[in-house]
């Protein structure tokens, strides 16, 4: 249940939620209990709902839709927060209500003859999510852009059609559709803000002849040949380079930005919008100003609060969704935009989507057409451009710096290549020998980084729980320009201040785009044994050096380091000796701005190392 949107209307009280009951309306429908749950009979379907006020069965033309088991999860539809929500009374209102309530949340279900109307209300301070896992046997779906898909699949669709045999069902007031999970079953997933309401309908029937042939033909149709490699460039930057076409951005408001969408590429035949913040600090007529690309991460989207950082800085910047949606919601629950692109993180079970509808594809074109607009603005500097991203967006930040060469410099984040060897690898993996391999020569950062040609700052912690240290090095050591490392002690991973506010980026940008003075440059490293001997050149005075040092072996994450003594001439040099257990080792230097650089670290052989059990 890792990645969703919410869905909210005006919060109304849950007795007139989905319009209060006609007196006649029960007619079609009967409600019946055996006292372990509630059937219900309808003119065009058989549902049950549980005693835990789960919807556990909907059946329509002889066809059951829902995954169902009788305790825990999958429960048909039903509420999660961190684990299966349980309705503690189930109680059967009028002739064509049930109501469930428990302290979490209020479950309303109003059945008429030919639909069934959910509605939901939110009683926490967290998201709330309406889950529903289907049957293996429902093989296709109709999406809200008129495509026949095979299940199980992820796209941001709201509205969908499924299929099983002759029997469709029709959902609307959903936010995704994800999988596969535990198997081969496809997800479906609404969102409920904390405090809201939301209302999903249902609609179960009999397919057309026209949509039986179409659904049988998806489901049954073999897997469609894999896409094939592009013959030149993944990205063509002269279709990129040019600015965007772009529009106001409606009821969007931040202090001292401004809201908007340009146009993104097409995605599955139409044409997307991508929502960004743009943001100009306080210049004089005439002047021109750096600019700086902001790349947000997994949960993230476009964040004013980060503009803002950068404009109380004296540059421009934007910051844009990569994946389809605006910032309405919370972190990690944003609305899906209608004409978004397709959703994020990885888009691994997109792979064999053709290319120009994959997340990666999306979200690195969609960076490079903000970088075109910014350079557009008459108060930027088009020379002076700059690019960051954070987690996800620093992975991006690897591609989009290997492909859009305008920029001056580039930080990423966290995010490096190697996926298939960092703490993702599971994901690339799963894909099988075929499809992993076409999705590290797509969309893995390794691929690519060897054309980045700027100055790279790697800004990252000892203890990444997704970007380890071995891919890390593996990235930076493929461009063919400069890089400086910031390798922090267990650095916290996130946005905000995590991420966006170490000062070494602003004084890696300021230095290139405004000619501030640089960070300290590593000019030599040397071991001899157990002596380390470090080399450096600073424009500001270096403080303090630090010997980091792991004594253990294993996963990367679970390693503990420990801070050391080293010895500083101030003339440029250091040095340490390792202790006789350590397996991995780096220098840390410190300026008077309290600015870190790291050396690279170095993996150390030896018998007496310990090792994490």
């Amino acid at each position: 249940m890792r990645r969703s949107r919410y869905l909210t209307i005006a919060c109304v009280p849950l007795a007139v939620i989905a319009l209060e009951t006609a007196a006649d309306s029960s007619e079609g429908v009967a409600i019946t209990s055996d006292g372990t749950c509630l059937r219900v009979r309808a003119t065009a379907y058989d549902a049950t709902i549980g005693n835990d006020g789960c919807l556990s069965s909907l059946r329509t033309a002889g066809a059951e839709f829902l995954q169902s088991t009788p305790r825990g999860i999958p429960r048909g539809f039903y509420l999660f927060q961190d684990g299966l929500v349980t309705c503690t009374s189930v109680t059967h209102k009028a002739a064509d209500v049930i109501i469930g309530e428990c302290e979490k949340a209020a479950i309303r279900y109003r059945f008429d003859p030919t639909t069934i109307t959910i509605g939901l209300t939110n009683r926490t301070a967290k998201p709330l999510l309406l889950v529903g896992v289907f049957d293996s046997a429902v093989g296709a779906v109709l999406g809200d852009r008129g495509r026949f898909a095979k299940t199980p699949l992820n796209q941001n669709w709201k509205t969908t059609t499924w299929f099983r045999d002759r029997a469709n069902l029709r959902i609307t007031g959903g936010l995704r559709i994800w999988g596969p999970w535990s198997g081969n079953h496809q997800v479906w997933q609404a969102d409920v803000a904390p405090g809201q309401c939301a209302i999903v309908s249902f609609a179960p029937g009999v397919a057309t002849e026209e949509q039986i042939a179409k659904a049988s033909h998806t489901a049954n149709s073999p897997p469609p040949a894999p896409p094939a490699d592009p013959v030149g460039p993944m990205w063509d930057m002269a279709r990129f380079s040019k600015p965007p076409r772009t529009w106001p951005a409606e009821g969007f408001h931040g202090e001292g930005v401004r809201a908007v969408f340009f146009e993104g590429p097409l995605y599955e035949g139409q044409p997307t919008r991508v929502f960004a913040w743009i943001g100009l600090p306080k210049i004089e007529p005439g002047q021109k100003v750096p600019g700086m690309v902001l790349v947000h991460g997994g949960g993230g989207t476009a964040f004013d609060s980060w503009v803002r950082r950068w404009t109380s800085r004296g540059y421009a910047a934007i910051a844009m969704d990569t994946c389809g949606c605006v910032p309405k919601g919370t972190y990690g629950h944003w609305e899906i935009h209608p004409a978004g692109g397709p959703p994020g993180w990885g888009g691994y079970n997109q792979i064999d989507d053709p290319r120009e509808d994959q997340w990666a594809f999306h979200a690195v074109a969609d960076a490079i057409l903000a970088h075109s607009l910014l350079r557009s603005l008459p108060e930027v500097d088009a020379q002076r451009t700059g690019l960051t991203g954070i987690s996800w967006g620093g992975y991006l930040t690897c591609l989009i710096a290997s492909v859009d060469h305008r920029f001056k410099l580039a930080v990423p984040v966290y995010g490096c290549g190697f996926t298939s060897e960092h703490g993702f690898a599971g994901s690339v993996n799963a894909l099988g020998p075929e499809r992993a391999a076409r999705w590290m020569r797509w969309w893995d950062p390794s691929s690519y980084l060897k054309d980045a040609a700027m100055p790279m700052l790697w800004v990252t912690g000892t203890n990444d729980f997704a970007y380890t240290l071995n891919a890390l090095q593996k990235s930076y050591r493929l461009p063919k320009g400069p890089r400086i490392l910031c390798v922090r002690l267990r650095m916290r991973h996130g946005h905000g201040d995590a991420g966006e506010a170490p000062k070494e980026i602003f004084t890696f940008a300021d230095s290139i785009l405004k000619n501030g003075e640089p960070l300290a440059k590593i000019t030599g490293q040397n071991r001899d044994g157990r002596h380390v001997t470090v080399m450096f050149e600073s424009a500001r005075p270096i403080t303090k050096a630090e010997l980091m040092v792991t004594r253990t072996t294993g996963r990367w994450q679970d390693r503990p380091w420990e801070i050391l003594p080293a010895q500083l001439d101030p003339a440029g040099k250091v040095s340490s000796t390792l202790p006789e257990t350590a397996t991995v080792y780096y220098v840390n230097l410190f300026d008077d701005r309290e600015c870190t650089v790291s050396t690279e670290h170095e993996e150390l052989p030896g018998p007496t190392a310990a090792t994490i059990p």
